[in-house]
């Protein structure tokens, strides 16, 4: 029986299902239940089989938490709120590697560089001598993705055009549409449209750029984006998006595990 740790922003949600349906040898998903995980035990009821997926209470001892399935997975979610801490998202991470690792065979990091907060994130794993295989988002040139637009947007070259064609480009995927306005409490201390403006116009966004999706309840999106796009005065346009890079990561670990 093998088990595969994944350490996941909690921006992935909407994706996490679509990534799973191409993995059809996972037979059972593992979700830790912490703050983070809710809005996706929520998605996993209205969504999956009560039998493909359970709620993990806790983490300490590895007889509680025994292996059931021959391929399961077991998600740690971390809370998109950390984006604006770079010392805590590091330190998050960390300690959510080190929590799940006694009782995986491999971890896959759904992150990446975070604006560069976690910086080296191999070097991060290896200091902090995690004792299973760890694999990170990187794109087909093998670069580490900036961040989760960019893991969604298929390259780091396809980042940078998009921003090459207008600097002041705001993205959205169905995390950011979705939680915009918490996040927004985060950066100004409360959801505050006048604040949210003031800081928009003095960093000089021109734009929204949203990914677009050929899953995922995308007239919601639309509206959302939409939304966004009114109250801030930022014309949005859509470039195509996809789960590949994160689907590669998971696909690696998979075959490495199942190989061993």
């Amino acid at each position: 029986m093998k088990r595969i740790g994944i350490v996941v922003c909690q921006i992935f949600e909407e994706e996490l299902l679509e990534i799973f349906g191409s993995f059809p040898k996972i037979d059972k998903i593992l979700i830790y239940d912490n703050e983070a995980s809710k809005e996706f035990q929520n998605i996993v009821r209205n969504k999956l089989s009560v039998d493909k997926f359970s709620i993990v209470r806790e983490l300490c001892s590895v007889r509680f938490l025994k292996r059931e399935k021959e391929v399961e997975a077991l998600l740690y979610f971390l809370p998109l709120a950390l984006h604006v801490d770079p010392p805590l998202i590091k330190e998050e991470v960390v300690s959510a590697t080190k929590e799940i690792e006694k009782h995986v065979d491999y971890i896959v990091l759904f992150f990446g560089l975070c604006g560069n907060s976690l910086g080296d994130l191999e070097l991060l794993m290896k200091e902090s001598r995690i004792a299973v295989p760890v694999v990170i988002l990187k794109d087909m040139q093998g670069e580490i993705v900036d961040d989760c637009v960019c893991a969604l947007i298929g390259s780091r070259n396809n980042y940078i055009e998009a921003l090459n064609e207008e600097p002041g480009t705001w993205f959205m995927t169905y995390g950011w549409a979705k939680y915009w306005k918490e996040l927004s409490c985060e950066t100004v201390g409360t959801f505050d449209v006048n604040k949210m403006k003031l800081v928009f116009d003095r960093t000089g966004y021109k734009r929204t750029v949203a990914l677009d999706f050929d899953f995922g309840d995308r007239e919601l999106y639309y509206e959302r984006c939409k939304e966004f796009s009114e109250i801030f005065n930022l014309p949005v346009c859509y470039k195509k998006g996809n789960t590949n890079i994160l689907k590669e990561a998971l696909g690696k670990a998979l075959e490495e595990v199942l190989n061993d």
